[in-house]
């Protein structure tokens, strides 16, 4: 049986299963045998879902033995062609199953065979003259009046919007329909996210204007590397407000001009909205249709928007992370925004980064990416200096904008009472001076809730999660303590459990506490929360982008989700309440990311005609990425942070792989991930480097106990088959389960 037999073919089933089975291929079904093709297969007792992943197979069984495919599930591949090799790739380099792969790739509602909503319209049908109408009149007078009122109608009408109007029952109109003198149209709605009013409030910053010497030399750049139609990958590296998306827009253009199609991947959801209003400005009146992808759509919306991109109706598609598998026809372009962002990389399987999927499916299609950033990865920097990416730099902000000036507070003089809200007198001072100049400010602190924690300062008692070793947090909202990682949820303590004493104390703030504090500071101002907690409606954060863009507005206080990639011309102060929370931290990125946040957060101050400032509140005033962001001097840190990467063999010098064992029964998981690591070490330790078994920095997460192996290496693809060839041959224990995370990203 050799590939290529239509009789036979290899299925991957959605189940979990993980390998490739054999089926027999029906003759009536043998011409619609496609790679990528849903298919309906018998398992077990069940009937699954899978796809065709081979034509053929070099499985050894008897022909007679294989059992059917029982249906084809679409008329069309749900893989494309480039797709499917970019799941081959994925499922080695990630050391994932193809099952898991495939999941991520196929929006769940094609894997549900969800069906397109339909839309009954009616009109009239053949022509009816006055004597039979005068009968139908005396006979049944509804259906009459159903007649003459599709009569007064210049275009077929919604079926039910009819039936309510006239107050009539189905049974009249299908009497009518019966009769040829109505005629049912059916029609596909399709679900569009973001067409909406909203729309017009995200795209108002949207207009042309005339390219920078550096923008313009950028596009002629990039244009020069799409017209050689190969392979490409630039890294636009561009300071806050220098325009980097308008680079963007200008080669988007030059592709929609050849006929291509694109992908704009954002690192947070609530980035998307004004991504598309401003891509729907430019490019819906040349009759490009954009379309928008993440989770956070209904089902029914990422159906409509994947039928979209298959069948060729949209050529753009906008969207977080899992955007980069939008089966877009003749892809000749990816733009990963805001490269340097952790969001790219999925924590759960497959444990994929967006960019560098980004970057694999180009090279499949032979199209352009574009990854960019005014902070960029070390990694990306990297690729730089050995010529893997082409580096565009943007220097200068729009119209000669000013960098704001950033103001670094030492929280260790501030007053006892001032450290407790959360705020220093000379933040509180420049926020309520901003409010009277009627100009906007932008708080950030990257924890939710009203406290981290909640102590008795007589025993030391700290509120632990009884799933995860992690303090509670205290939510004022509810009087709860949640975590954060679990979701587990308590009532607010009245009484130390501990020493009984009534005296139990918050300590730390969170996002609540800072909104309340602002609300006091200033009681006439609008003053709204922008983080997890409070964008449990959809639409919610699009809806609060709009009113602050318009100015309805006066104080913003958020986390990451408002940290990166707004364009806010009114804001001219941005406060970060504490930047060590970043900063001290067992990752050796700490560094890295704390720099690039102050970066960001403080590039949302002065985009508009108005100079921008920012304050950094801190108790570390004088460590390394909070000096080098007080003087912009991002080549400084640039290199001592190399410098320190190199002399430990961190990335961006190697590839990291983290090996995680977790478990109910610590004892059992140390002495697994122990036993397997001397096995790692005495077959390849002179190829790679490890590094533990060691506990993980959260060592209990719902309920299981964690530990963790690093891996040094030089190279994936050559080395990482060797290490899953052992752990094939390394028998563990069912209680413990060990997971491979390739260029890892959290540590914890």
């Amino acid at each position: 049986m050799h590939q290529g037999d239509r009789s036979i073919v290899e299925v991957i089933p959605l189940g979990g299963l993980g390998k490739a089975l054999a089926y027999a291929v029906p003759r009536t079904l043998r011409e619609e045998v496609e790679l990528g093709r849903l298919v309906r297969i018998p398992l077990r007792k069940r009937s699954e879902m899978g796809v065709i992943s081979r034509l053929g197979t070099d499985q050894q069984l008897p022909r007679e033995k294989l059992r059917l495919i029982q249906r084809m599930v679409y008329a069309f591949p749900v893989l494309t062609p480039d797709l499917f090799e970019l799941a081959a790739w994925m499922k080695d380099y990630y050391a994932t199953s193809a099952a898991a792969v495939y999941e991520a790739l196929i929006p769940a509602a094609l894997r549900r065979e969800a069906k397109p909503k339909l839309n009954t319209f009616l009109k009239l049908g053949q022509h009816v003259d006055e004597a039979a109408f005068a009968a139908l009149q005396r006979r049944a007078p509804k259906q009459a009046l159903l007649y003459t009122f599709l009569k007064a109608q210049s275009r077929p009408i919604l079926r039910s919007t009819v039936l309510s109007r006239l107050k009539l029952s189905p049974t009249t109109c299908t009497a009518l329909i019966r009769k040829g003198w109505v005629v049912e149209v059916v029609q596909r709605q399709e679900r569009v996210a973001y067409d909406d009013a909203l729309s017009k409030s995200e795209a108002v910053v949207s207009v042309d204007f005339a390219l920078t010497p550096e923008q313009a030399s950028a596009v002629e750049d990039l244009e020069e590397s799409l017209n050689a139609g190969c392979f490409k990958v630039h890294l636009l590296h561009g300071v806050t407000g220098s325009g980097k998306t308008e680079v963007y827009i200008q080669t988007a253009l030059k592709v929609l001009q050849q006929g291509g199609g694109l992908i704009f991947l954002v690192p947070e959801v609530a980035l998307t909205s004004q991504t598309v209003g401003r891509l729907r400005t430019r490019f819906e009146k040349l009759g490009v249709k954009t379309v928008v992808w993440h989770s956070h759509l209904s089902e029914g919306e990422r159906l409509d928007a994947w039928r979209s991109l298959a069948c060729g109706e949209a050529r753009i598609v906008v969207g977080a992370r899992s955007a980069v598998f939008a089966p877009v026809r003749n892809l000749k372009l990816i733009i990963v925004d805001e490269e340097h962002e952790p969001a790219y990389k999925q924590e759960d399987s497959p444990r994929y980064h967006g960019r560098d999927v980004a970057v694999y499916r180009s090279m499949l299609c032979n199209a352009l990416c574009i990854v960019g950033s005014a902070t960029p990865a070390l990694e990306s920097l990297y690729n730089v200096t050995v010529d893997k990416y082409r580096l565009n730099t943007l220097k200068s902000r729009v119209d000669n904008q000013r960098l704001p000036t950033l103001h670094v507070v030492d929280m260790r003089r501030e007053a006892p009472k001032n450290v407790g809200s959360g705020l220093s007198q000379f933040l509180s001072d420049k926020i309520y001076d901003r409010f009277e100049r009627g100009e906007q400010t932008i708080l950030f602190l990257n924890r939710r809730g009203y406290s981290r924690s909640v102590i008795c300062p007589e025993c030391g008692y700290v509120a632990q999660c009884r799933h995860c070793s992690l303090p509670l947090t205290y939510h004022r909202i509810g009087e709860a303590l949640r975590c954060h990682l679990c979701e587990h949820q308590e009532s607010m303590l009245s009484h130390c459990p501990k020493c009984k004493l009534p005296n139990i104390r918050w300590k730390g703030q969170g996002t609540q506490r800072v909104e309340e504090t602002v609300r006091r500071l200033l009681p006439r101002a609008s003053v709204v929360r922008m983080d997890a907690d409070a964008m449990s409606k959809k639409n919610l954060f699009r809806s609060i982008l709009a009113d602050f863009r318009l100015g309805k507005i006066n104080v913003l206080v958020g986390t990451q989700m408002i940290a990166k990639g707004f364009d806010f011309p009114n804001v001219t102060l941005v406060g970060i309440v504490d930047a060590d929370l970043s900063l001290h931290v067992p990752d050796f990125r700490a560094s890295e990311r704390t720099f690039q946040l102050l970066v960001q957060v403080a590039g949302r101050a002065g985009r508009g005609d108005r100079a921008g400032e920012v304050v950094v509140q801190t108790f570390t005033p004088h460590s390394p990425p909070i000096q080098f962001a007080r003087r912009a001097d991002f080549e400084g840190f640039l290199s001592e942070e190399l410098a320190q990467r190199k002399s430990f063999n961190y990335p961006p010098y190697c590839h990291l792989v983290r090996h995680l064992f977790r478990g109910k029964n610590p004892e059992k998981v140390v002495f697994f991930a122990e036993q397997w690591a001397r096995r790692l070490e005495a077959a390849i330790g002179e190829a790679i480097e490890i590094r533990g078994p060691a506990p993980a920095p959260v060592e209990k997460l719902k309920d299981e106990y964690r530990f963790q192996i690093w891996y040094f290496m030089g190279s994936v693809s050559q080395l990482l088959p060797k290490v899953l060839d052992l752990r094939k041959a390394f028998p563990m224990d069912k209680d413990v389960i060990d997971v491979f995370d390739v260029d890892a990203v959290n540590l914890s």
